[in-house]
């Protein structure tokens, strides 16, 4: 911890304690509880490294494989980014949206990396409503490695096979793939039209900001630079998003909405209105701030 604390990282001795416990691969608080416990020399060397590497600015969920994400642990490693506090907010609106009717809803994670976001949200939904089989799950990653690292999340938290991931760019493997437009549903009143919400936290670091910022003071340079970094503004992935939602709009698909939850920066606020104004101009976009008050979510809606 004081090999920590000189190089002025965060939280020290949180930090020694999270490294420890996974050497010994036991709860925190046991190492607390367990002081008096000596360590094999084999543990020792371990824990040693994994110090060493966290002076160089690793982070320390890369160190220990894991992070915890709306209150679920998840498996990390350097293939896909670090999920972050604030993401939550998307998960959080999310369930609003799916538990305020009754009807059919396709969650659709585009740019999935650990899955944290469509697991979260995967397992929640089933643990609240277990006899409901109104919920559809899709994924879809670029990097067959970040899919890799979703799956396994997937299985650990018991819910692999209610979701399927799917390889490809955003939405264009999920507009190919017949498992997506399944027959809408008979109701009462007659069709019950399938609701789509899209779920995206893509990357939005733009080359102005990269070039001008110290990736090994804020510990980014190990993470994926793909799942960090997109073009001059950082919103071009949304744009290519926003344009395959047009056509999504105005293709046979059975849907009664499409929403799309959109993460960003907040300096990117008038951008993102920008856009979305261009490329969806018949869309509804409400914008939702942080726990830290800063805008940080678009929420879309695309009547079709």
């Amino acid at each position: 911890a004081l090999k920590l604390k000189a190089k002025n990282m965060d939280n020290p001795p949180l930090e020694a304690e999270i490294l420890l416990s996974g050497i010994l691969k036991k709860p925190r608080e046991f190492s607390l509880t367990h002081g008096e416990k000596p360590l094999a020399k084999s543990q020792i060397a371990k824990y040693r490294q994994l110090i060493k590497r966290r002076l160089r600015g690793e982070p320390v969920a890369y160190l220990t494989g894991r992070k915890e994400f709306y209150s679920l642990n998840f498996l990390v490693n350097k293939n896909v980014l670090i999920p972050r506090p604030e993401t939550e907010l998307l998960v959080e609106e999310a369930l609003k949206l799916v538990t305020r009717n009754s009807q059919p809803v396709t969650l659709a994670d585009v740019g999935t990396g650990s899955g944290c976001i469509i697991i979260s949200l995967a397992k929640y939904l089933h643990t609240k409503f277990p006899r409901q089989n109104n919920f559809q799950f899709l994924a879809s990653d670029i990097s067959p490695r970040a899919l890799a690292v979703a799956k396994k999340n997937a299985e650990y938290h018991k819910v692999a096979k209610k979701i399927k991931f799917i390889k490809g760019d955003l939405l264009f493997p999920l507009m190919h793939n017949s498992s997506f437009t399944c027959p809408p549903k008979l109701g009462r009143r007659g069709i019950i039209h399938n609701s789509l919400i899209i779920l995206a936290n893509l990357p939005y670091g733009w080359k102005a900001w990269k070039n001008n910022c110290s990736l090994n003071t804020i510990g980014l340079k190990f993470e994926p630079p793909t799942a960090l970094f997109t073009g001059q503004r950082g919103l071009e992935l949304y744009e290519k998003l926003f344009q395959q939602i047009r056509t999504l709009r105005v293709s046979r698909c059975a849907l009664g909405e499409i929403i799309a939850l959109c993460e960003f920066d907040p300096r990117q606020t008038k951008m993102m209105k920008q856009l979305i104004k261009h490329e969806l101009p018949a869309a509804k976009c409400q914008i939702k701030k942080d726990l830290a008050g800063l805008n940080r979510l678009a929420i879309i809606t695309v009547k079709t």
